[in-house]
């Protein structure tokens, strides 16, 4: 949820309790106040009454529609009180005030009405008004506050917007507006410095990269030289010899993962930034072209479902690397006899080849070094390779055994 949409949801939710709680504040208030107007009026109704009285020879004649007079035992406190009368069919509310009075020696009851439905329509009517001109102030504060937010949050989403289009292998640097707001701008001057630390630490670990790979081939390179012209000695006996062997084939696995890893390091810097469309089939055919004579040797029966006009984007030195050791660790992992099913069906791309089961771990498979223990040649970072191309853009690999290996990758 955005910020200005949460602060106008509790703005309006505030308000609502407001209204709702002033309305019924405002409502009773304002009968309490005209309640006091009324009986104002009828004790001046009563005043008048009294002064006709003192003017008349008979108090019966006082009797009209809204004052009623009747003999009474005894004389009574003057009491206001609610009451109804039928008029025209039609029940009228209205508010009485009843007094007692003697004329010519007798005691006398009088009551007094007068009609509320004016002072009930008033009460609505000034409710209705005091909330509609409260209801409008609140509309004018919550928008101009609502532009006021947006306003200022404009430099925020444009800092947002920077951060997420940041290639720190292709941006120079990071260039943020400058902002009005404190908060914000000091977060700008924090996200600046930090897009300067990244980008200083990122150069240098490319030039480490770089520096690496060429120092490290050069002499892996002599010592396999020189283990080479060792075994070309006619001095050497059966055991130095195979002392030698075991130290060229270590030297040589030792290149293999310094050139994993250096691979994987340019993957994680985002070396390979250049992208190109090509199909999926012809990749896959490619790849499974390479293994021809392992797939004869070891007679595994091939099968593809692909569509000719499927194609993908991305690096193409990544998308051979990809495939390839998918392909690859398909046929590895075989047997004599077996067989392997390469199917796309619904953007997911399905490897499947017979095998044993060997307890691989749906996760520690994709972790660097991991390898099983019928295969100790293998050097385990392959599947890491793979898992982390997936990784840069955005495809998800999951690796499953139902009575096969099962890889799928969601394109």
């Amino acid at each position: 949820m955005k910020l200005s949409t949460k602060s106008g949801l509790s703005f309006i939710s505030a308000s609502a309790i407001f209204f709702f709680l002033g309305s019924i504040l405002m409502y009773f208030s304002v009968r309490v106040i005209l309640a006091e107007d009324l009986k104002d009026r009828l004790l001046d109704m009563q005043s008048s009454f009294m002064m006709d009285l003192s003017y008349a020879n008979d108090i019966t004649i006082m009797n009209g529609a809204k004052t009623f007079v009747f003999k009474a035992p005894r004389l009574e406190p003057t009491l206001f009180s609610d009451t109804v009368l039928i008029e025209s069919g039609r029940y009228n509310l209205f508010r009485k005030i009843t007094f007692s009075q003697v004329f010519n020696h007798k005691i006398y009851k009088i009551e007094i009405l007068q009609s509320q439905s004016q002072t009930d329509l008033l009460v609505w009517r000034i409710v209705i008004l005091n909330v509609g001109l409260a209801m409008l102030f609140f509309l004018i504060i919550f928008f101009v506050n609502h532009l006021t937010v947006k306003r200022t949050l404009k430099v925020f989403y444009n800092t947002i917007d920077k951060l997420e289009n940041f290639d720190v292998g292709k941006s120079p640097s990071l260039s943020l507006e400058d902002a009005d707001v404190e908060e914000i701008k000091k977060l700008n001057d924090v996200f600046n410095e930090m897009s300067k630390k990244i980008k200083s630490d990122f150069d240098e670990q490319k030039e480490y990269t770089e520096n690496v790979s060429h120092e490290l081939q050069t002499p892996l390179a002599i010592i396999s030289s020189k283990a080479e012209e060792l075994l070309q000695s006619e001095r050497l006996n059966k055991l130095e010899m195979e002392h030698i062997g075991i130290i060229m084939k270590t030297i040589n696995r030792l290149a293999k993962i310094n050139q994993s890893l250096i691979f994987l390091t340019k993957i994680d810097n985002r070396f390979y930034t250049e992208e190109e469309s090509f199909k999926l089939s012809d990749v896959i055919h490619e790849k499974i072209n390479f293994f021809t004579g392992v797939i004869e040797r070891q007679k595994i029966n091939v099968s593809l479902d692909i569509s000719d006009d499927v194609s993908l984007k991305m690096n193409k030195y990544l998308s051979d690397t990809l495939f390839l050791n998918l392909i690859k660790n398909s046929i590895i992992h075989n047997i004599k006899g077996g067989f392997l099913e390469i199917k796309l069906l619904d953007n997911i791309l399905t490897l499947k080849n017979s095998g044993q089961n060997i307890r691989h771990n749906s996760v520690d498979i994709f972790k660097r070094f991991y390898r099983d223990q019928e295969n100790k040649k293998s050097l385990g970072i392959g599947l890491s390779i793979v898992k982390r191309i997936c990784d840069l853009y955005d495809f998800k690999i999951h690796y499953s055994f139902e009575d096969c290996h099962v890889f799928k990758i969601e394109i």
